[in-house]
């Protein structure tokens, strides 16, 4: 039975079928009656009541009469009697003979609820004891054709009223689950616009939080495909000029012009920079939330860029500082952490002035999620436009200002330090500041000191 529409529709439908029998037999258990045979019983005491009224009043033609008029208006046909004798005269059916019999001799009133139903009042008024006999005519349906009284015709009416509950129950349950099944077909195809909420719109279930999360999905799929997409084209075209240089070089070379060797390495240089770059890009985003995660010592990890950043620096008279707080932690990946802030300080080293001075800053801040601890990164360069602050953590992204950051780089370290950061849920941003140069800002989420070395042991 593979159909869940099939074995949602049985699974309801045997649960209402075991519900109605256990009622069954729970009232066939406790003698309950049905509120129909209640109101019999309670209608003919009433006109039982009537009926003797009628007589003592009138005598037995206005007791016809009454029964006359309860025959037209209810389909009751009954007499009187009075102790043995007929009052009205109209004849007791053949059926109500041994029910009359039975209420003689119990002394009691006696019912039967087999179609047609039948009641025997038994009333003692004045030493005299009357007999309301009553037939209650069955009521057909569709012309005659159906008994609402035979078990028969209650079974089938019963199962058919459960399978049609049962069945819009199931479709109910089925249909967005089909429509999410078509919209993941039409994505499996190419179409990565298809979305499943606007085929259930009118729905406020959880299916219909299902379809609003499966659409967020569909559109995360989208915005990585098309973000490949661009990746894809921006690598062949960033690898397609240093290739076109080689190629010149290595003619040049070959005519003996051995100048064009140095230009040829320094290709060589940006494509192994280029592939080293997107190749860290790759392990970031292969990694994802299983990143290794280690306590790391953040003063000392910017005590040794920064170390090695002044030593790049002594031939321009370049110096890089390193100043505010030193015990802290953050929980990353060591080499991976290098690299984030690394690449911001050896890019502002690049574009700071001859005999600038590069400031690395170590803070504690709040951040929107409890404290963080930041690296701000301050240099002495031309900073970039305030229109591009956001996109030159894009890859292959470069500043057209000539001496600008990313200028003639290979625009992959500032989108490198933005995924690591964010992989280990941190932030980075760039501000110009006022006087002079940029400002790189990158904030991680702290970790104390105390479960920072309860971690390491």
């Amino acid at each position: 039975m593979r159909s869940l529409f099939t074995r949602v529709f049985l699974t309801f439908w045997l649960a209402s079928a075991l519900m109605i029998v256990s009622m069954a037999v729970v009232t066939a258990l406790t003698n309950a009656r049905p509120l129909s045979h209640r109101w019999l019983v309670h209608t003919l005491d009433l006109y039982t009541a009537t009926a003797i009224h009628a007589y003592e009043e009138g005598g037995e033609n206005k007791l016809r009469s009454y029964l006359l008029d309860i025959q037209g208006d209810s389909q009751i046909y009954a007499t009187l009697l009075k102790d043995k004798s007929n009052l009205a005269g109209y004849p007791i059916a053949r059926t109500a003979e041994p029910l009359l019999a039975r209420a003689r001799q119990e002394k009691q009133s006696e019912y039967s609820f087999r179609s047609p139903w039948i009641g025997v009042v038994r009333v003692e008024r004045n030493s005299n004891v009357y007999y309301f006999v009553a037939l209650i005519r069955p009521i057909r349906l569709f012309g005659n054709f159906f008994d609402p009284e035979r078990t028969s015709f209650r079974i089938v009416l019963v199962l058919l009223i459960s399978a049609t509950l049962c069945g819009l129950l199931a479709r109910n349950i089925t249909r967005p689950i089909q429509s999410l099944q078509r919209t993941a077909m039409d994505i499996a195809e190419g179409d990565f616009a298809a979305r499943a909420s606007p085929l259930l719109e009118n729905r406020k279930d959880e299916i219909a939080s299902l379809a609003h999360d499966f659409d967020r999905m569909a559109e995360q799929v989208q915005l990585l495909i098309d973000q490949q997409k661009v990746l894809l084209r921006d690598i062949s075209h960033e690898l397609r000029s240093p290739l076109a240089r080689l190629t010149v070089s290595a003619e040049l070379v070959q005519r003996g012009d051995l100048t064009a060797a140095k230009r040829m390495q320094d290709d060589i240089n940006l494509l192994e920079k280029m592939i080293s770059d997107l190749l860290t890009l790759a392990r970031i985003d292969a990694s994802g939330k299983y990143a290794r995660r280690e306590p790391v010592h953040l003063g000392r990890l910017v005590q040794q860029i920064v170390r090695d950043a002044s030593f790049e620096g002594i031939v321009e008279k370049k110096t890089v500082v390193q100043t505010g707080v030193f015990e802290r932690y953050v929980s990353a990946d060591t080499g991976l952490l290098h690299s984030c802030i690394e690449n911001v300080v050896r890019n502002a080293l690049k574009y700071s002035p001859h005999s600038g001075v590069v400031e690395v800053r170590i803070a504690d801040t709040i951040g929107s999620n409890g404290p963080v601890v930041t690296v701000t990164t301050c240099d002495e360069g031309s900073g970039v436009p305030e229109h591009a602050l956001e996109k030159i953590f894009d890859p292959f992204f470069r500043v057209a200002a000539e001496g600008s950051h990313k200028q003639g780089s290979t625009g992959l370290g500032l989108s490198i330090s933005k995924k690591i950061a964010m992989l280990y849920g941190g932030e980075i941003a760039a501000q110009n500041l006022s006087n002079r140069g940029l400002q790189v800002q990158i904030s991680f989420p702290v970790v104390s000191g105390d479960k920072a070395q309860r971690k390491s042991s």
